[in-house]
Order: C-alpha cells, then sequence, then structure tokens
C-alpha cells in the first residue's frame, strides 16, 4: 500500500527531471515544428553521450538507449577556428553524404568523385561551405576532403552551426564515425553502426535539429 500511495510522488518526480533533461530556456529555442531531436549531453573532456528523441502530442519522448560518442579534444564551446571545440546550442541537421549510396530519407550526396571540399579558409568567400572544387575559382588555402582515405566520412551529416559564415568563427562541423576513442577536431563522432541507423532514422520531414549541452543534466539517470 505505501508504494501505491507514493505512486503519484514518483510520476512527479519523473516529470520534473523529464523538464530538468531539456530545460525551459532549451525547449522554448527548439523550432515548434521540429519533431525529432538529437541530444548530445553529459559531456567529460572528449567523450559525450547521445540520444534520439521524437516528439508527440504529449511532448519529447526517447527513442532507443543513448551510446556514447567523441567531440573535440577541448571539449565543449566554439568561439573560433581552430580551437578544438564542439560548439553547443541547438542546430538544424542538413545533408547527409558518403562515399557510397545511405539508407536514409534525408538530402543525399555522393562524394567518391573526391570533387567535393568543405573550406575552412576564413579568407574565403566559400568559408564554411561544402563545394564542387572543379566548379569554383580557388580564394582559399585550406579545406578539408569529403572523401576521406581514413573512412572518417564514408557517413556525414551536416550540422547548422555558423550558417551566416562569419569568417573565424568555425567551419565544417560535422556528425562523422569516430576514429575510436580519439577526439575529434570540433566534429561530433561515433561508430559507424550507430550514424547508419541515425540517418537512416533522420526525417526532413520532422526537422530534425541536434541540441549539444555544456552541461551535465540533472536528469541523467532517467536517461540510461
Amino acid at each position: 500500500m505505501s508504494r501505491c500511495r507514493n505512486f503519484p510522488a514518483l510520476i512527479l518526480l519523473w516529470s520534473i527531471l523529464s523538464i530538468l533533461t531539456f530545460g525551459a530556456d532549451e525547449l522554448k529555442t527548439i523550432p515548434v515544428k521540429s519533431r525529432q531531436m538529437v541530444k548530445v549531453f553529459d559531456a567529460t573532456g572528449h567523450a559525450a553521450k547521445m540520444a534520439r528523441f521524437e516528439k508527440d502530442g504529449s511532448g519529447w519522448k526517447q527513442v532507443g538507449a543513448s551510446w556514447r560518442v567523441v567531440i573535440g579534444r577541448n571539449g565543449l564551446g566554439k568561439e573560433r577556428e581552430g580551437d578544438g571545440r564542439t560548439p553547443t546550442g541547438i542546430f538544424g541537421l542538413g545533408e547527409v553524404y558518403g562515399n557510397r549510396m545511405v539508407e536514409t530519407p534525408m538530402p543525399f550526396f555522393l562524394t567518391a568523385d573526391r570533387k567535393l571540399i568543405c573550406v575552412d579558409d576564413a579568407a574565403s568567400r566559400y568559408y564554411n561551405r561544402i563545394v564542387d572544387r572543379s566548379r569554383i575559382v580557388k580564394d582559399f588555402g585550406s579545406f578539408e576532403e569529403m572523401y576521406r582515405e581514413d573512412g572518417l566520412y564514408d557517413i556525414v551529416v551536416t550540422l547548422g552551426y555558423n550558417t551566416q559564415h562569419e569568417p573565424g568563427r568555425g567551419s565544417c562541423i560535422f556528425l562523422h564515425i569516430a576514429n575510436g576513442n580519439s577526439p575529434t577536431a570540433g566534429c561530433i563522432a561515433m561508430t559507424k553502426e550507430k550514424l547508419e541507423a541515425l540517418v537512416k532514422w533522420l526525417d526532413p520531414k520532422k526537422r530534425p535539429v541536434v541540441v549539444i549541452e555544456r552541461w551535465k543534466p540533472a536528469a541523467r539517470f532517467a536517461m540510461r
């Protein structure tokens, strides 16, 4: 009987923890039309957790279990190009790139021809843009190949960071395949299997976003 009497209190506690997981301000800043969310949380050093959520009539609900990811070598809180940090905030998830066909509802582009690059030279008019190098006049000294021999970009999801292309603020931030437990230069990386499952789940009609938190959420226990 005592457990039955405490049940409403447990429900209330769970609700409070669910709110703390996202935060009132955070929920307000997620686009109203977004119904899919990927959350990066519990960051320690260059390690963090990731979880998927979908929104229905009763609010946000977690889809499946959370998993480990790696982030920038200097953790979270990107401020400038080359600082080794992953940006925090809420960003749209866009196109998927890959060196072979990938099962995904998202807009997809093949990188196998090796012409696609992401420009990270802040002085370039193409800064923080993925471009076909054969179709532009080069005005940059540095860039990232979208086709990599090491396989880390076999699948890539673009993240809508610095969409204003502000020089020096940071560029070429992606979700991509991890190199074991090694940190990234600022991207978010995971196993190939997890990334394959993620891009298969993402749906452009649900306007997916990624939420990257600097602080550990109080409700991390509820998300295990």
